[in-house]
């Protein structure tokens, strides 16, 4: 089991939490390393679930400095989510012991994932400006999964409603509902969208119909412009030009109704239904 496989079934398997159980019940005898990926798996579902004291009682677990049973390499991978956990559950002095921990393995290998999780997580303790660490956090775009980039605009979104900055809120929970229904991650976008209408605002209902009139390639151009990327990258990623690319771009934008690539960024291409996991 690697990490791809462990972030696969965070909210898309309900039965994924029964799996593992039953995985870790078994008498046959699992390596260390098998054994925490497994616990690592029930802590993200009981995260997604919404039961935040049982997640962080895992995560913490799993996250203990200096357990000799649990590879340093992949607590430091779990500990974002650990710190995420331990500040729903009310429980900010154990996160902040463990972003120390994070910190530490961030400086000593310093990749663009670890760089914006670690952001994102002193924005969730409050040890930098929120507004300023979530930013960084996002402007590793391309660093994050589509996962780790929609948790992090949820959270952004979340802390934003709490400061009563609702409209500054709407924009990155929409971006986070739209991101989690593309990815099939339903208790995810439950949250989102909850979130979305405690801003006063409900998600709005999209025309599948319009995507359905989008060629291949214009579907990918559409794609690529959500997900953030000028018209010159998405050329250099498809090997086209870029008056090609703006050529489709504005097919886009009349097959779908809008006007400028700003609303496609806010708003996503409307899903109607999870991407087929085993193509």
């Amino acid at each position: 089991m690697n990490l791809a496989a462990v972030e696969a079934t965070w909210g898309q398997d309900r039965d994924a939490r029964k799996h593992a159980n039953e995985a870790l019940a078994m008498p046959t005898r699992h390596s260390s390393w098998s054994a925490a990926m497994f616990e690592w798996t029930l802590g993200m579902i009981e995260l997604t679930a919404g039961r935040s004291a049982e997640a962080a009682d895992r995560l913490f677990r799993l996250t203990t400095p200096g357990r000799a049973d649990i590879s340093p390499a992949l607590a430091l991978e779990a500990m974002p989510d650990a710190i995420e956990a331990g500040i729903r559950a009310g429980r900010p002095q154990q996160a902040a012991q463990r972003l120390e921990y994070f910190r530490t393995g961030v400086v000593a290998v310093p990749t663009r994932t670890r760089q914006a999780l670690l952001a994102r997580c002193e924005a969730l303790l409050g040890v930098r400006d929120p507004d300023e660490a979530f930013g960084e956090a996002l402007a590793a775009t391309a660093a994050l999964s589509p996962l780790q980039r929609a948790r992090t605009q949820l959270l952004y979104g979340e802390w934003l409603r709490r400061e009563r900055r609702r409209t500054d809120a709407r924009g990155h929970l929409r971006a986070a509902l739209e991101l989690f229904r593309t990815l099939g991650a339903v208790p995810w976008a439950e949250r989102a969208e909850a979130e979305l209408r405690a801003t006063g605002q409900t998600a709005r209902k999209r025309d599948v119909s319009a995507v359905d009139q989008l060629t291949p390639q214009e579907l990918q151009i559409a794609g690529l412009v959500a997900e953030g990327l000028t018209n010159k990258e998405i050329a250099a990623q498809l090997f086209l030009s870029p008056r090609t690319v703006d050529y489709h771009l504005r097919k886009v934008f009349t097959k779908l109704g809008i006007t400028s690539r700003t609303e496609l960024i806010r708003d996503g291409l409307p899903s109607s239904a999870p991407p087929d996991r085993h193509n």
